[in-house]
């Protein structure tokens, strides 16, 4: 029987089988370049940008798309706790932007989050990172842009196409204080203070998931982006993924499902070492994303039967490859990751900038062809 896209995504991710695999790439910045706009346009003009999305979302017939939420100045301000560098005012217009690291948290910004929540933690950050910024018209920046994202689910649904998530998280809380204290900081953090980091961590947890699930509840998108990068085995150990970031997913995780979301793991880096550790989240709950680093046939083998897996056409493939070689890359993952559903093909983290739009192509016309159960 024909399904529709949401019908389809539901199925992928209750590991049964759809009528089709369904087809989200990771889109963002690639918007712009294919709807003959400027990225310094994209991420500041919020209509533009939704047009954009929703004319190449209908052109390449996908099933679910992202509303180009990490290309959203608004929320990458509110929501990354690092000075970013925008295109046509600090990096060329056609460029994407960019995030200068320089550790705006302090040691004594860990006890403020772990006395008075992630809001004061904000209240803090923010005018630091952005002297212009208040938090009063932070907070309202946040307020218009998720009614934003409410009116642009309605008008994406109304065309056949499922918004992809209800909400950003940056992920485990040690992923947002790499972000706000620096890399190293953030590493040597848990080794000089691990008691605060896991006390803290837990407030900022809390405080994320509250987020979360009142941002679904509004825009009935069920579904949570969980970044997940600096957690990496390139980056910890198993005892360090063990100690701080386990408790930390198995908290949003538990409670994004206890309250109906799926929790999306976008995985950014090479995972396939921590791979076994996802086995502990509830069964054909969950959609783990990988960026073509991780050996997704690895992945299909510990978790095919677990949870629903998305990806991961290389970046490189869409930008540098032949049309041919994406549609025989497409086809190896729809009859190997897809064989018996839990299945979506979607690219390698985001359309890179300079993707070849007849490679973006060759990924509809792949499962047009072979994706049919």
């Amino acid at each position: 029987m024909k399904m529709n896209a949401s019908e389809r995504i539901a199925a992928v991710v209750s590991l049964a089988c759809p009528d089709r695999v369904p087809l989200a790439p990771l889109l963002d910045h690639w918007a712009a370049p294919y709807a003959g706009i400027t990225n310094t346009v994209l991420m500041n003009d919020s209509e533009k940008r939704f047009n954009a999305v929703l004319k190449t979302a209908r052109d390449f017939r996908w099933d679910m798309t992202f509303l180009a939420d990490t290309a959203n100045t608004t929320l990458l301000k509110l929501g990354v706790p690092a000075r970013i560098k925008l295109p046509g005012r600090d990096l060329p217009e056609h460029s994407t932007h960019q995030f200068d690291e320089i550790g705006f948290m302090t040691d004594e910004d860990y006890d403020v989050l772990e006395k008075d929540g992630i809001v004061a933690l904000f209240s803090t950050l923010i005018p630091r990172i952005y002297p212009e910024m208040t938090i009063e018209q932070a907070l309202m920046d946040f307020d218009c842009a998720g009614k934003e994202i409410i009116e642009q689910a309605i008008k994406l649904r109304e065309k056949g196409i499922e918004p992809a998530v209800g909400f950003v998280t940056p992920g485990p809380s040690f992923e947002y204080f790499c972000f706000a204290r620096t890399v190293n900081k953030g590493l040597m953090d848990l080794r000089k203070r691990p008691a605060k980091i896991k006390s803290a961590g837990r407030r900022f947890c809390e405080g994320i998931l509250e987020l979360a699930v009142s941002s679904v509840m509004q825009n009935g998108i069920q579904r949570v982006f969980i970044g997940m990068s600096r957690s990496s085995p390139v980056f910890l150990t198993s005892k360090y993924f063990e100690e701080f970031i386990v408790p930390d997913l198995d908290f949003l995780v538990h409670g994004l499902i206890d309250a109906n979301i799926t929790p999306v793991f976008h995985c950014d880096t090479n995972w396939t070492k921590f791979l076994p550790y996802f086995l502990r989240f509830p069964k054909a709950r969950c959609i783990l994303e990988l960026d073509s680093f991780t050996d997704i046939f690895k992945a299909k083998e510990i978790l095919g039967d677990h949870m629903a897996i998305m990806g991961d056409v290389p970046s490189t493939l869409l930008a540098e490859g032949s049309r041919d070689e994406v549609l025989d890359y497409c086809k190896r993952l729809i009859e190997t990751i897809g064989k018996g559903g839990g299945f979506i093909l979607s690219s390698g983290c985001s359309i890179p900038l300079n993707a070849k739009a007849d490679n973006v192509m060759a990924m509809t016309e792949a499962v047009e062809e072979w994706g049919w159960y």
